[in-house]
């Protein structure tokens, strides 16, 4: 019966969009508001039109090469292999009228391992969104789901499998030209590998989660190319399995952001400032009284500015409360900042140098032991060629070390391989996200 109905939905979607493939509209969500003026932009850059259609796909191969340690130093002995990953993104929009469009994509994936086979992976992730432009309003509503197996985090760098169920929604009124206020709402399901046991439980039982958000932003839009927002964010957590039901908590946060608009007719190497940061202060409270609570500044931000007429530098800063894998905490907090320097050798190459500087910090573990300890620095140099208008490629090598504290010896970890894209993956739009999201 269930087979049945599947084939019965495959066929009515065929039929429908069949029909919509042939019809005559060619019109777009548009509305007065600054979100609908970007759904516009991301509508008329499709790559591709197929009757009311607009798509965008690639080819994507990255970290080709060799990684002399795989698992960046969490294991007592280092792991060389030959990775690649190869995805085909893939995004299909559909204008339903002037104010209406539906969003769809999807990036399936293969993360190739040589020797160690046990590594190899199928990868997913999709996304759905209806996209509604008023002539005042925006209105968005959509989820996505996605089948990972990735590098965790920064105290367990090992491929763990992840699995994500999400729904958001989103309200923005344009009160006037310059000002807008948006109201988010965003919830994801997380679940993680029964197979990997760390202080006696699995990975499932500690981290296996609800996460839902509500925020309001208020924008104000001094100048056509900055936009600055204001956040006040309410979060709650709830473990789904009694294991760790000690660990549900919620937060409470505010955030002031800006955000930097290239002009419309900009190129890659024009002056003027880049890119977006946000900061500000959380208070995370964990029911059980046992264990302690965190506050402290959290944020984001990734800023490139012109320094000259071939140069380009990069700042960016990341820092949030994460749930730990440990038995003797319920988070941490991870720090990432880092810098580059991007030099424009011609319109078809740049070489970029950066580094990247990372450390975690605990609250008092509740078992009395002592808390874990990370810190890592990474430098990677980079070549990107622009062989044609839709295909480039990037050499890479990078050295990273990886300090576990005490009297553990500092691990190294060097990686050099080639990225190569063909295609337009196409991607999002500027829009209202919710602090700590990015």
């Amino acid at each position: 019966m269930k087979m049945r109905m599947k084939a019965i939905i495959r066929i009515l979607a065929v039929t429908g969009l069949a029909g919509l493939l042939f019809a005559p509209r060619t019109v777009w969500g548009q509305g007065q508001t600054w979100v609908g003026g970007n759904l516009q932009q991301m509508i008329e850059a499709a790559r591709w039109r197929l009757g009311v259609f607009r798509i965008n796909a690639a080819f994507r191969l990255s970290n080709a090469g060799y990684d002399s340690d795989i698992f960046y130093g969490y294991l007592d002995e280092p792991v060389p292999d030959v990775t690649a990953s190869a995805s085909i993104p893939i995004q299909v929009l559909l204008p339903l009228s002037k104010k209406a469009v539906i969003d769809v994509s999807g990036s399936p994936e293969y993360a190739f391992y040589y020797d160690n086979q046990d590594q190899r992976t199928f990868n997913n992730r999709f996304n759905g969104r209806i996209h509604v432009a008023l002539n005042k309003a925006y209105l968005q509503a959509g989820g996505g789901m996605s089948n990972v197996r990735r590098r965790m985090s920064q105290e367990l760098d090992l491929n763990v499998r992840q699995e994500t169920n999400s729904l958001n929604g989103l309200a923005l009124w344009q009160a006037s030209k310059s000002t807008s206020l948006a109201l988010l709402y965003g919830g994801t399901k997380y679940e993680y590998d029964n197979d990997i046991f760390i202080d006696g439980a699995s990975i499932a039982d500690r981290l296996n989660r609800n996460e839902e958000y509500l925020d309001l932003i208020a924008y104000v839009q001094p100048s056509a190319r900055v936009r600055l927002s204001f956040d006040g964010q309410y979060g709650s957590y709830q473990f789904r399995r009694s294991y760790s039901n000690y660990r549900d908590s919620t937060s409470y946060a505010f955030f002031a952001g800006a955000e930097f608009i290239p002009g419309e007719r900009d190129i890659e190497i024009v002056r003027g400032l880049r890119g977006s940061a946000m900061f500000g202060y959380l208070r995370l409270d964990v029911n059980d009284p046992q264990l302690k609570d965190g506050s402290g500044l959290v944020g984001e931000a990734n800023i490139e500015a012109y320094l000259t007429r071939r140069m380009t530098g990069q700042v960016f800063f990341s820092r949030g409360f994460q749930f730990s894998v440990y038995s003797g905490t319920s988070f941490y907090l991870g720090t990432t900042a880092g810098a580059g320097i991007t030099r424009h050798l011609s319109r078809r190459a740049d070489l970029s140098y950066a580094f990247t500087y990372g450390r975690t910090s605990y609250a008092d573990f509740i078992s009395g032991g002592e808390a874990p300890y990370y810190r890592y620095l990474t430098h990677s140099l980079t070549l990107n060629l622009r062989l044609a208008r839709h295909l480039s490629a990037t050499f890479l090598g990078s050295f990273g070390q990886r300090d576990r504290g005490g009297s553990r010896p500092l691990r190294e970890r060097f990686f050099a391989g080639i990225g190569l894209v063909y295609g337009y993956a196409g991607g999002g739009m500027s829009a209202p996200i919710r602090g700590g999201a990015r």
